[in-house]
């Protein structure tokens, strides 16, 4: 199987300027990805959009109810923060250094985790609380896969690029593709 190190850029129209801070969920983020050399660029790319959607939905999630959990102290709100501890260190790049892959079912159990403990924290229903947004998982839809300088043509296979070595280790990077005029 071959691992993708998958390097996912914030979108570039978030920030005229590289020094400028990253705004809710447009941070960098990392991934390990394993596939068959053989398979298809277009159904690798459908894979890695939607495990990148559910890794900055989780993380923006994340982001979002700390924010509005701040300053409550009490038993529910530390079960909260508890699971929201467990959500974020298993979605960051830690363990891309770990050589830890990500599952999209465990991002999606953790991610239910965290609406129940809110519910029970917050005494909202996750309705009232607007944890899914249904704008992360376009930004991820239609994704562009780049290696070694060139974008992957969909209509390809991996091994047309990395040759038929199972046991190959690369560096891609996401971004988002551009509409044609």
């Amino acid at each position: 199987m071959v691992v993708l190190h998958v390097k996912s850029a914030a979108p570039a129209s978030a920030s005229s300027s590289s020094s400028s801070p990253a705004q809710d969920g447009d941070e960098d983020t990392e991934l390990l990805y394993e596939c068959a050399a053989s398979a298809a660029v277009a159904d690798v790319a459908a894979a890695l959009g939607a495990l990148a959607g559910l890794q900055a939905a989780l993380l923006s999630l994340c982001r979002r109810l700390r924010a509005r959990c701040a300053g409550a102290g009490d038993a529910a709100t530390g079960e909260l923060e508890r699971a929201l501890d467990e959500a974020e260190a298993y979605a960051s790049k830690e363990q891309v250094l770990r050589n830890r892959f990500l599952s999209p079912r465990a991002l999606r159990e953790h991610i239910r985790n965290i609406e129940k403990k809110c519910a029970t924290a917050l005494q909202e229903p996750p309705e009232a609380l607007s944890l899914q947004e249904s704008s992360s998982g376009n930004k991820h839809e239609r994704i562009q896969i780049w290696w070694a300088g060139k974008e992957l043509a969909m209509d390809q296979k991996l091994s047309d690029y990395i040759g038929v070595n199972d046991k190959t280790k690369i560096v891609v990077r996401l971004t988002q593709a551009r509409d044609e005029c």
